[in-house]
């Protein structure tokens, strides 16, 4: 079987998508360490976290702007060299304020990536398969995760935080050259695409099977943010992320702290979930395409509504085996959440504004991952520093962001004809 060009595309992004999670996700792991030589409490660590979020969240709609203006190719390669230099450049910084400043910065060259790799997505693959890709590219926020936990539990304690973030940078050079070589702007512009792709890809594209879900396909930027479609799928987003963002960030110093795990211990069971929830995220693709078609918010409200049970009960098993096997589930289970989530944007943004249509939505996720950082800091801070208080905070947003999703999306069946307005499917 031929392996198709745009397989290749996908999974050159998807390798440094992998490696943004590994850059953005270390410094979780570096979190004890690096608190110790600085002296700071959870609170101050909190704003360190949140310094990222800062910048990644304000550059999400120029990113999408940029990718719609001059095309992705080039904001993807900026992008990946920016953020290698500033996670090298964590390596040597001498305290609180310097190390805000560049988790800050690292966060504008991260920040412009993801609505460039959407753009990707909409440029390379069309409606019929266009979630499934999708999914198996966010797959990496939790492999990104889980890849990051396990090496710099296994190298941290010998080469120290610092010439961890070293290493890391040096992996993005690598992504420099995978990005070069295999993404381009659109399938139409690569020229190792063979014609029975390329006739595959128009085929597909007026397909009324894969246009049969109602989008606002003739809309422009300013009507998309009047449509209250746009603004619930920014706020469940922006809520999800108090969940997941809290779980990825804080879990290595409750496993630590509460668990009373070893660092080396803590990189295996940290990295469980999310080896776990990687699999969910890739099978939410598939399955949202298959059979959720016009209720894919369906698919999402369960997997939250029992994932979630499933991350309460971890809270409450003190047996290593049994906490770690419902910890597992609950990743797989939200992480396809996930997934499924954010193939809705892929179906109701119009192609041509999928840049700032989806810079736009996960301006709202990256909000939330802004808010969880300094939050949780300030909940442990306030119950005397127990790392466990930022669990209420995560449980507490899922239960929110589920019924959001539950009660303010309205999809319209995929075996409906589309209607030619500009209405939009979700309200």
């Amino acid at each position: 079987m031929t392996f198709k060009t745009s397989y290749k595309v996908g999974l050159a992004v998807l390798l440094c998508y992998l490696v943004a999670w590994l850059d953005r996700m270390a410094i979780n792991m570096a979190g004890l360490s690096i608190r110790g030589e600085f002296q700071l409490d959870a609170e101050q660590f909190g704003w360190v976290l949140s310094a990222f979020f800062a910048g990644y969240s304000l550059f999400q709609i120029p990113g999408g702007m940029l990718a719609d203006r001059i095309g992705p190719r080039k904001v993807i390669l900026v992008a990946l060299a920016w953020w290698s230099v500033f996670t090298a450049l964590t390596g040597v910084v001498g305290g609180f304020v310097s190390m805000l400043a560049v988790r800050f910065l690292f966060g504008v060259g991260e920040g412009v990536f993801p609505a460039s790799v959407w753009k990707v997505i909409g440029n390379w693959y069309t409606k019929k398969n266009r979630g499934t890709a999708n999914a198996a590219i966010l797959s990496s926020i939790a492999f990104g995760p889980a890849i990051s936990s396990l090496l710099l539990g296994w190298f941290l304690p010998v080469i120290g935080w610092r010439k961890s973030f070293f290493l890391l940078g040096i992996a993005g050079v690598i992504c420099v050259l995978m990005a070069w070589l295999y993404v381009t702007n659109s399938i139409h512009e690569n020229p190792k695409v063979s014609r029975e792709e390329l006739e595959e890809f128009e085929r597909d594209s007026l397909s009324q099977a894969a246009n049969a879900e109602q989008t606002l396909e003739k809309a422009s930027f300013g009507e998309l943010l009047r449509s209250p479609a746009i603004w619930v799928l920014f706020c469940v987003a922006l809520i999800y992320n108090l969940t997941m963002y809290g779980w990825l960030n804080w879990l290595p110093t409750y496993l630590v702290e509460v668990k009373k795990l070893s660092l080396q211990r803590t990189g295996f069971v940290g990295a469980l979930p999310f080896f776990c929830g990687g699999i969910g995220c890739v099978l939410a693709g598939y399955v949202s395409d298959r059979w959720f078609r016009g209720r894919r918010k369906v698919l999402v409200f369960g997997c939250q509504a029992v994932g979630g049970i499933c991350l309460y009960l971890f809270t409450q098993i003190n047996d290593p085996v049994q906490y770690t096997l419902v910890q597992c589930i609950a990743g797989f289970l939200l992480f396809m959440a996930a997934g499924a989530f954010w193939t809705l944007p892929m179906i109701l943004v119009p192609t041509k504004l999928m840049g700032k249509g989806s810079g736009f939505i996960n301006t709202g996720g990256q909000i939330g991952g802004f808010i969880t950082n300094i939050l949780i800091g300030y909940v442990i801070k306030w119950n005397n520093n127990d790392a466990a208080a930022g669990f209420h905070v995560m449980l507490g947003a899922l239960v929110v962001a589920a019924l959001l999703v539950l009660f303010g999306i309205r999809e319209q069946p995929a075996s409906a004809p589309a209607k030619p307005s500009t209405e939009p499917a979700l309200s």
